[in-house]
């Protein structure tokens, strides 16, 4: 097939849209970075999910599932087939090479475009293009989400997009860091919540430092306002990284402003780190930032994204060990405000060392995630909802847990020790309602 039209030659050609169009550059750009020429279904969905705005999109978001399940599982198969095409050529729509898989899927885009009388065919005609197509990767798994062609249609209001714009057949470029850049953009301002939570974790500090108040109940807000300082550090270096990779809507969704509520998912943001903390003191970064990974064309730019992280809460572990390491901690006259800085400190090299770890949901399988085998892969993307749940049970139940714990302790000694021993003795202070 070598090309896909309206099998009507009398009647006006059906084309594509720009939305569709930017839709299909981003699947382009997907299928691009993980070594493939020919677009599936998957490929192209995946792009109408990741093209900001995309009606196609948002249609899919008014269904009872979760979006980002749905990433997750197209990234799984694409990630999967990475450095080859596992379809043959099956033709081209307006420059776009297709798989066999594909060219069905732009097959039925037209077919549904000519039965509804549309002029060009937008993202959610791409989306029913591929629901209307059988045998298709992209098709199964919507279905499996229970999403049908009929429903989706009633829902897309199609002939609300009757009257969009047709573009002509030239394929534009996706717009780059560079030219987005010179459009004016510029880096957003820091949130004022998080400056509010350094203003507070400074009241908190100078407490302590003055013996003013309760000890251990300000040792605890301490600490813990600390802690969603350090997770908003570690977001924000997820998402620097990710924008200088080439993904700039990290600064429209506001990753870059250190804003704590900007990176928060309840599950992962609250419920486990909290659970954690307070069973045992182990400090598991929450906080989720989502980042547009078509964007980021270089593979180990990927794993510099997963790794950026952990960096930020190394370097603010790092920080508040530096008065140790210069000799400038007193740990005599201010012993408890000392103690709450240690056992911060302790907290962040914790979570540094848990966070390498090349378990599937943490930052270590994400380094490492672009260059495992597909074998590999396929055994983690199995686990993958239960990841954090398994993790949390060998921890705890297992060795393997005091090996880690064992681990931390002696890499913050090598750093100081004095500030060790006072950690240890601020995790009474932490734990005060004991």
């Amino acid at each position: 097939m070598a090309s896909i039209s309206s099998s009507d030659t009398n009647t006006r050609p059906i084309l594509l849209d720009k939305e569709g169009r930017q839709a299909l550059a981003t699947a382009q750009a997907i299928a691009t970075a993980y070594g493939q020429k020919f677009l599936t279904t998957n490929h192209i969905l995946l792009g109408i999910l990741e093209t900001p705005g995309a009606a196609g999109a948002s249609i899919l978001g008014k269904f009872p599932i979760k979006l980002d399940q749905l990433k997750t599982r197209l990234w799984a198969y694409i990630q999967l087939d990475s450095g080859t095409d596992k379809t043959a050529y099956g033709g081209e729509f307006y420059g776009f090479p297709l798989s066999e898989d594909g060219a069905k899927a732009l097959a039925e885009a037209v077919s549904e475009a000519e039965e509804h009388h549309l002029t060009a065919i937008d993202s959610p005609t791409l989306v029913l293009g591929i629901l209307r197509s059988l045998n298709t990767s992209a098709g199964e798994i919507l279905r499996q989400f229970d999403i049908h062609a009929t429903e989706y249609r009633q829902r897309a209001a199609t002939s609300a997009h009757q009257t969009a714009p047709a573009v002509t057949s030239r394929q534009p470029r996706l717009r780059g860091r560079k030219a987005s850049r010179t459009n004016g953009y510029s880096l957003p301002a820091i949130s004022p919540i998080f400056l509010l939570l350094l203003a507070i974790l400074g009241g908190v500090g100078y407490l302590l430092y003055a013996g003013i108040g309760e000890p251990g109940r300000l040792t605890f807000l301490f600490v813990l306002v600390g802690w969603i300082v350090a997770v908003s550090l570690h977001e924000f270096g997820h998402a620097l990284a990710a924008y200088f990779g080439g993904d700039e809507s990290v600064a429209h969704k506001g990753y870059l402003t250190l804003d704590p509520l900007k990176y928060t998912n309840p599950l992962m943001s609250i419920i486990f780190p909290v659970i954690f903390l307070l069973l045992g003191g182990i400090p598991l970064p929450g906080g989720a930032v989502y980042i547009n990974r078509a964007a980021i064309r270089k593979r180990w730019m990927h794993s510099v994204v997963s790794a950026a992280g952990p960096l930020a809460t190394l370097l603010f572990g790092i920080a508040l060990l530096l008065p140790f390491v210069l000799g400038l901690a007193d740990s005599g006259a201010h012993s408890v405000f000392w103690e709450a800085i240690s056992l911060l400190a302790f907290f962040q090299i914790f979570a540094f060392v848990l966070n390498l770890i090349p378990w599937p949901g943490l930052d270590g399988f994400g380094i490492l995630e672009p260059y495992l085998p597909p074998n590999i892969l396929r055994f983690a993307y199995m686990f993958s909802g239960l990841g954090i749940f398994l993790f949390f049970m060998l921890f705890v139940y297992t060795p393997f847990g005091q090996w880690i714990g064992l681990s931390v302790w002696s890499l913050m000694s090598a750093i100081s020790h004095q500030a060790t021993v006072l950690a240890y003795q601020g995790f009474d202070l932490f734990f005060f309602w004991k």
